[in-house]
């Protein structure tokens, strides 16, 4: 009697490696895309009876198998597959990735259908799938100090000030031009000797005085924005995130969002 048992034993475990074996090699084959082979062995997981146990091996069997009568072109079975999958799981979602737009695209107008014909809820999946113990944890974002002393309003724009930082960066590139331009403008006027002539001397004279104007507005507006940006600086950044309880615990045990944690970034 034991080794009958035991017997009995051993063979539900190979069936059940059996079955994850072919559901592997029915996944390889549909992306390889031999979809008609792929189709076989997808059909011999989920019928007569559904052999697959693992719940979302299920549905990746069903969806597979619903791709592959797309690309056979078979869209009564595509669409009884695709059906059966939503019926199981209201709130699933094709891969844009994977999938090309015209399979989505049925795929999202037979689900409306379903939706119209109220066949499927997926206000009332969502709520089901909401978790029934929540927790606030408060997440605690350090920030740097070192983006603040960047000139071109780099410090505006990290603290959120777009417009502050659109402002000094037009500002301090204007100046900055000026100052380069006017530096250039004189020396383009210098002689092979090195020397001014005496009507390029006085246009010189004048660019030079651009050039340092234009160089002391730059400084000075450059560190009016650095001055700027430590105002608004705030060193830490917090977060409220809502998340499921620790598993094992329920509403039963504890009420929602009690628990706050604290999570530090630097």
């Amino acid at each position: 009697m034991l080794l009958l048992l035991v017997s009995a034993g051993f063979s539900m475990s190979a069936a059940a490696a059996t079955v994850e074996e072919e559901f592997a090699e029915a996944e390889n084959t549909f992306k390889f895309q031999d979809y008609p082979a792929a189709a076989k062995m997808l059909e011999t997981l989920l019928y007569p009876k559904i052999r697959v146990q693992d719940i979302n091996q299920q549905l990746k069997a069903r969806e597979y198998l619903a791709a592959c009568h797309f690309w056979l072109g078979n869209k009564a079975r595509m669409e009884e597959e695709f059906t059966a999958l939503l019926t199981q799981a209201p709130l699933h979602e094709l891969d844009p990735f994977f999938y090309p737009g015209e399979l989505i695209s049925q795929f999202q107008t037979l689900k409306l259908r379903l939706i119209e014909l109220h066949i499927l809820d997926p206000e009332k999946a969502r709520a089901e799938a909401k978790p029934e113990c929540t927790v606030t944890v408060e997440e605690v974002q350090k920030r740097s100090k070192l983006p603040m002393l960047v000139p071109f309003g780099v410090g505006q724009f990290v603290n959120g000030k777009n417009t502050k930082g659109a402002l000094f960066l037009t500002g301090e590139l204007v100046f900055l031009g000026l100052n380069i331009g006017a530096w250039a403008g004189a020396e383009s006027l210098r002689g092979d000797d090195g020397f001014y002539s005496a009507a390029d001397a006085v246009t010189a004279k004048k660019l030079r005085i651009v050039q340092y104007v234009s160089l002391g507005a730059f400084v000075g507006l450059a560190i009016w924005g650095i001055a700027d940006a430590f105002k608004d600086f705030v060193p830490e950044k917090r977060n409220l995130k809502v998340i499921p309880c620790p598993t094992g615990q329920s509403r039963s045990g504890a009420p929602d969002g009690i628990g706050i944690c604290f999570h530090w970034r630097r």
